[in-house]
């Protein structure tokens, strides 16, 4: 049988703030049991008193507070910016998969900022804006979606310190997110996560952002 205690974990670890409220001990636990009540005693099939959704709260409470924060410190080395950019994506093909593959070199130099991701179904591509009639000349293939005007902002960081760290990109994406900024594509190697964004929201992004930056 599903305990009280299971539920209001289950609840409160699909509520982000709330969640992170209670470690910080800023959650007011009486309002937040009133709450979710109803939605517990729906799941346990059962009438559930405040008193028993408090005291599990509480006991989460203790436990979370030896817990790391949902949103640990980051610290990137440098940011940079490539504009403007063009993303297409194709529908994968073993053709389209080949011509990705054999793309001209010199083409791709000409970019300042060029990646390429093989997805399950599709094939995308973000390169310079000034390359898209060239390639796609190259694919001779109908784009299943072609999005123009975009920015690349660039974060690099030092792997000793990140590769282990839970959360990480959740910290950068939940500064981005606080500003309602429309993340169109995340690339990552191993030591840089570049933000595909549209040119509108740039300066946002680059606010959003540079909190994290170390100052020497």
């Amino acid at each position: 049988m599903t305990t009280i205690s299971e539920i209001v974990m289950e609840i409160i670890q699909g509520d982000e703030i709330a969640l992170e409220a209670l470690r910080m001990d800023c959650l007011n636990l009486s309002a937040y049991a009133i709450k979710i009540m109803p939605l517990v005693a729906k799941k346990t099939y059962r009438n559930v008193g405040k008193s028993a959704v408090v005291t599990a709260l509480s006991r989460m409470k203790n436990e979370l507070s030896k817990a790391p924060p949902l949103c640990p410190i980051v610290k990137i080395e440098d940011m940079s910016i490539k504009s403007p950019l063009t993303e297409i994506s194709f529908e994968k093909t073993a053709e389209l998969t080949q011509c990705a593959s054999k793309l001209d070199s010199k083409l791709v130099l000409q970019s300042n900022f060029y990646t390429v991701t093989h997805g399950v179904n599709e094939i995308t591509l973000i390169f310079s804006e000034n390359l898209e009639k060239q390639i796609l000349g190259y694919f001779k293939a109908k784009p299943k979606g072609i999005y123009r005007k975009l920015v690349a902002i660039t974060v690099r960081f030092v792997e000793q310190e990140y590769i282990e760290t839970p959360n990480m990109i959740y910290s950068l994406v939940s500064s981005m997110a606080r500003k309602r900024i429309n993340i169109m594509e995340i690339v990552s190697t191993f030591t840089e996560i570049s933000f595909i964004v549209k040119e509108k929201d740039m300066d946002k992004t680059i606010e959003a952002l540079k909190q994290f930056l170390v100052v020497e």
